[in-house]
């Protein structure tokens, strides 16, 4: 066997020997990047509780943000305060949640719900009006076109009248079983 030989077989060598970390280094890749999305739907969550405790927690809030979302100019200044602050971090949040899935971090079933509440948002006057008065201008412009889009569709989801009204379409009932009406 020549020197040349010898060499040409050692580099097929290194190439098998090479296959596996390859292999693993894929499965790492692959890895990392299911637990990064886990970590973005988490972080969803926790921006969804944080936004949401105030109204939770503390029913005059929960008034400004009622009564913003029907008539924003009828709120007092410190009012508009409260409701544009907590409206226009809902904005930040979603545009940060957006980047996240147009980077392919945050999976579709995440931002789904997302998408659906900025529907609302959209359809909502006061919630509206903050964002074409000032939210906008501090978000970046391929997030501002795909809100204007989303208002601008037919597309339809659910209304906050249909929570403080109780006006939530009707569940059909499923008719009862002869085990259910002998118990």
């Amino acid at each position: 066997m020549t020197l040349n030989d010898l060499y040409l077989a050692s580099q097929i060598l290194a190439v098998f020997a090479l296959i596996p970390s390859v292999i693993y280094l894929a499965m790492q890749v692959r890895q990392n990047t299911m637990q990064a999305r886990a970590s973005a739907s988490f972080q969803y969550l926790e921006a969804g509780t944080t936004l949401n405790m105030p109204l939770i927690e503390n029913k005059q809030m929960a008034s400004v943000v009622r009564r913003g979302y029907e008539d924003y100019d009828a709120l007092d200044a410190d009012e508009k305060m409260q409701f544009g602050y907590l409206i226009g971090q809902w904005y930040q949040t979603f545009s940060a949640m957006y980047e996240l899935k147009k980077g392919g971090m945050l999976p579709e079933n995440t931002w789904y719900p997302i998408r659906k509440h900025l529907i609302s948002m959209m359809a909502i006057a006061g919630t509206r009006k903050v964002w074409e008065t000032y939210a906008r201008k501090g978000i970046l412009p391929d997030f501002i076109a795909y809100v204007d889009a989303l208002a601008n569709s037919d597309e339809t989801t659910y209304t906050y009248s249909e929570l403080i009204d109780g006006n939530a379409p009707d569940i059909e009932k499923k008719p009862e079983s002869k085990n259910d009406q002998t118990n």
